[in-house]
């Protein structure tokens, strides 16, 4: 008997039932002794599971700061001294509330002097008005020359030009009459004041750019700031709940929602992540910028549903593995294709077709099949095809959303509680281990739904892979290195 026999085998058991769902022995003794042989009956148990009823809630953890959803800074548009500042940092403002008061001395200078040219400008275009008048009559006499009219042309000209410049000067000065005092653009709080009264501040105008008055924010809503795992993102849509919970409240969860998902990668320490940001609700005003957050989204809940271990749930690629491993008779590919045509209507085609329309074929291969094949597979039979069968069969992917002979198909992503095939293990009537085909739901860090294929009660076997990477790595070392002293036993 080979080793891989011994573990696929059920054990012969002293005192107890072969199904019970207790795990025997430690799994790493499991491991050990169905790869050397060396230990005894009892320690090639393989843990068997029992399919039961559970809640199951499939989550997004991560850390966070919380962080205002929108700062504005306050600027001056004119320089000068403060003369008052009546608020205080941290205080509710409202729209309009006073904030600043600056020196209003130099705008009232440019106003005055603006006052001033305007009435000289008026002036000086009323009598250039005055002179061509006279100039035209004198003209007509033939008194004067026409380059002399064609002067008093000019001058009225210029004058009715600094009457509208001056004016405009004068309603620039007039607004600016309002820069000095400034008021409260939104409803909010102050988080940030950067100025103490007397001291003397820059406007907007200046080659600076201003001095930043104080920051304003609106902290009736905030928002939570977190980078998530590249791997977790795709689980990750705006809209979804979250729990935020702060050291300040630790006994208190606040509500929240996923608000957006920021499409640049930020990587720290080789992680590639991307932030993620939750917005809550903070009529209270407890929660405040800079505080540490812990943030869980919740991807899914489902009430007493059935299901197992997630040790018991082997993808399609992993059942494969197994099952070349340990030399089951099964073809895993047609267990699947059977299994999902269960769920297909009445006189319905493969993969959607029509009933009397031909499946679409890929190198000689039917589209579902070669959909449910390992990657490898797939690899071999694209390896095989013609150059023209290639560009036909690159074609059947666009026309139906796909990206490829690796990848699935096109439209919205999979949602984490749509049903999806996957395989588990267990002992039939005569002992040994058999594959079948299941339907899983939901997931969480222990559990997987079971939507369809198990039981309540129903037992299955977690088969741990690291038997099956063992004896893929002695192949691999027997097929390149024909040393002696290595070979199977």
């Amino acid at each position: 008997m080979s080793i891989f026999e011994r573990c696929r085998r059920r054990p012969r058991l002293r005192g107890g039932s072969p199904g019970h769902a207790t795990v025997l022995t430690a799994l790493g003794l499991a491991v050990a002794g169905c790869a050397t042989g060396e230990a005894n009956e009892p320690e090639q148990t393989l843990q068997t599971l029992t399919a039961g009823r559970q809640t199951i809630v499939s989550s997004v953890e991560a850390t966070g700061t919380v962080e205002p959803i929108r700062v504005i800074e306050v600027k001056s548009q004119a320089g000068g001294e403060v003369l008052q500042l009546p608020v205080e940092l941290g205080d509710n403002v409202e729209l309009g509330t006073l904030l600043v008061r600056i020196d209003p001395r130099d705008v009232n200078n440019a106003h005055a002097q603006a006052q001033a040219d305007l009435d000289v400008a008026e002036a000086q275009a009323y009598v250039a008005e005055r002179q061509l008048e006279r100039v035209e009559a004198l003209h007509e006499s033939d008194i004067v020359t026409s380059e002399e009219l064609e002067s008093a042309i000019l001058s009225a000209a210029n004058a009715r030009a600094s009457l509208v410049r001056a004016t405009t000067n004068l309603e620039l000065a007039e607004d600016k009459l309002d820069d000095v005092t400034l008021r409260a653009p939104i409803t909010g709080t102050i988080v940030e004041r950067t100025v103490e009264q007397g001291q003397v501040v820059t406007g907007t105008r200046d080659l600076t750019g201003g001095t930043v008055l104080m920051r304003m924010a609106d902290l009736t809503e905030v928002q939570v700031r977190m980078l998530v795992d590249e791997t977790d993102i795709g689980r990750l849509q705006p809209g979804l709940p979250a729990d935020i919970t702060v050291e300040a409240y630790p006994n208190r969860t606040f509500r929240g929602s996923v608000l957006k998902i920021e499409p640049q990668a930020v990587v720290e320490q080789n992680v590639t992540m991307f932030a993620v940001l939750t917005r809550i609700s903070n009529e209270e005003d407890l929660l405040r910028p800079g505080m540490n957050a812990d943030v869980e989204v919740v991807i899914g809940r489902q009430e007493d549903v059935l299901a197992v271990a997630n040790s018991g749930i082997k993808s399609q690629q992993e059942a494969a593995q197994i099952v070349r491993a340990l030399e089951i008779d099964a073809d895993v590919n047609a267990l699947l294709r059977d299994f999902q045509s269960q769920d297909r209507p009445e006189g319905a085609a493969e993969d959607g077709a029509a009933e009397g329309e031909e499946e679409a074929m890929i190198g000689g291969v039917p589209m579902s099949e070669f959909q449910s094949m390992s990657q490898e597979e797939r690899m071999r039979v694209f390896q095989n095809m013609s150059d023209e069968e290639r560009r036909r069969m690159m074609q059947q992917f666009r026309n139906q959303g796909g990206g490829g002979p690796g990848g699935g198909r096109g439209g919205p992503a999979r949602r984490p509680d749509e049903p999806r095939p996957a395989f588990v293990f267990r002992y039939d009537a005569n002992g040994l281990l058999d594959v079948k085909p299941v339907m899983i739901g939901l997931s969480d860090f222990d559990h997987t739904q079971i939507v369809r294929g198990l039981e309540e009660g129903e037992e299955i076997v977690a088969v741990p892979t690291s038997l099956i990477a063992q004896q893929e790595f002695l192949d691999r070392i027997r097929s390149r290195s024909g040393l002696p002293g290595i070979g199977g036993g």
